[in-house]
């Protein structure tokens, strides 16, 4: 696995625990409770950030914004 493949996993589950929180029928619905508050995932790729290393740009509802950095170790 590379950091753009980790990058996109990550992406596609914070948007399916997203989109569980609105059917109380999804098995991650209760897991989906926790992600209450984010509007919106994007990769630095999808902003235009300015950086080679890739990762998530996290937007919640009020307002605030989270940059997660995937950065290989080893």
């Amino acid at each position: 696995m590379n950091a753009r493949q980790l990058q996109d996993l990550l992406r596609d589950l914070l948007e399916e625990l997203i989109f569980a929180r609105d059917d109380e029928d999804d098995p991650l619905a209760e897991l989906a409770e926790g992600s209450e508050g984010i509007r919106q995932i994007a990769t630095y790729d999808d902003v235009g950030m300015l950086t080679t290393d890739k990762g998530l740009v996290i937007e919640c509802d009020d307002g605030t914004e989270f940059q997660v950095s995937i950065v290989r170790s080893k």
